[in-house]
């Protein structure tokens, strides 16, 4: 007896061979291989992309960490805390969150750290009134023309400040530290600020810096202001901000988050002080708890100042370090009351240090 042979995918039909379609469940198949192939793709790309976003924003605090190292070379002390204070400025003119702060002021070590050092010190993001260095785009011709562009700085002096502290503006003598307090060439009777003519006044002097060089603008951030819950409200050039030039700038991460500056705390106005904690030794950054490491290796651990939920464990590199810088890496979260919080918004900081 002839057999006949039926094939899975074709039939004969008059003398010649037909296709089958596929069946649903076939299609439906492929279609979810696919799908899962898309999938794996993206989560693969996805875990690419923070690795190396993570990568580079070491590497960037890595060259921020030697900036400082370099200026602390220069000047003999590390740029000062610059923040917003309490009856300082405001987020509508130019200085807010550019004045020096101590932890005195602020009442918490948690919350005292500076988004704006960074880019005021390193680069120089200012003007000649403001770091001695520089020419404001809207100010008249003089001096300082042949200054432009602005980055660099002259050196801040013997309080940081340029003058904001030891040699204030004669109308905020009484706010030393004040963003609008700074006198750079230490006048008796400086111009103010917003003085039309304050671009007359000659400044002479060696120029630092830049500290830091950035190859990509959209590390650069102009402060716009804080959110309800504190958070900094940023915008980059590209997004056409007409107020743009006038924000305090801060130097932002490969997730777009401002880039913060700690470092050790001081008393008053010298920045070569530390701050005693009342009993057997000072005040340090192992006590700044969103610092310390989501986990330790073993034996790494020490004690220190017990956070909110009664954890006291910190490391040795950050109670020795003279700075840190911080990232709330992708999550742009970070919890300041704990080392390790519910959430795990901690869990992806990455932390920089350096003496």
């Amino acid at each position: 007896m002839q057999r006949t042979h039926r094939s899975n995918f074709f039939t004969r039909r008059n003398g010649s061979a037909v296709r089958r379609a596929f069946t649903l469940t076939e299609l439906l198949t492929v279609v979810a291989i696919i799908v899962l192939l898309i999938g794996s793709v993206t989560v693969a790309i996805g875990a690419a992309t923070r690795k190396a976003q993570r990568t580079k924003t070491q590497f960037l605090m890595g060259s921020i960490a030697s900036g400082l190292g370099q200026f602390q070379t220069d000047f003999g002390y590390l740029p000062p805390v610059l923040m917003a204070r309490q009856g300082g400025e405001t987020a509508g003119n130019r200085g807010f969150a550019r004045d020096v702060t101590t932890v005195g002021q602020v009442g918490n070590l948690q919350q005292w750290f500076s988004y704006t050092t960074l880019a005021e010190y390193l680069i120089g993001y200012g003007n000649r009134s403001e770091d001695g260095y520089g020419v404001r785009l809207a100010g008249s011709a003089g001096p300082g023309t042949k200054e432009n562009p602005p980055f660099g700085i002259r050196a801040p002096g013997s309080d940081g400040a340029w003058g904001a502290i030891d040699a204030p503006q004669n109308a905020y003598a009484a706010f030393p530290g004040l963003y609008r307090a700074r006198n750079p060439n230490r006048d008796a009777s400086p111009l103010p600020l917003n003085d039309a003519n304050w671009n007359s006044v000659g400044i002479e002097g060696r120029v630092y810096g830049p500290y830091l060089e950035l190859t990509d603008e959209k590390l650069l951030g102009g402060l716009k202001g804080f959110d309800a819950q504190g958070n900094p409200i940023v915008v980059t050039n590209d997004q056409l901000d007409p107020n743009f030039a006038t924000y305090p700038k801060v130097i932002l991460d490969y997730w777009g988050t401002p880039i913060s500056y700690y470092r050790a705390p001081y008393t008053g106005s010298d920045l070569r002080s530390e701050l005693s904690n009342g009993s057997d030794g000072f005040v340090n950054l192992g006590d700044v708890f969103a610092l310390r490491p989501w986990d330790f290796a073993t034996g790494q651990e020490i004690q220190s100042v017990a956070d909110g939920s009664g954890d006291a464990f910190t490391v040795s590199s950050l109670k020795g370090a003279a700075f840190a810088l911080f990232s709330r890496g992708p999550d742009r979260l970070f919890d300041r009351n704990v080392r390790r919080d519910v959430q795990e918004y901690n869990k992806d900081n990455i932390v920089e240090t350096g003496r």
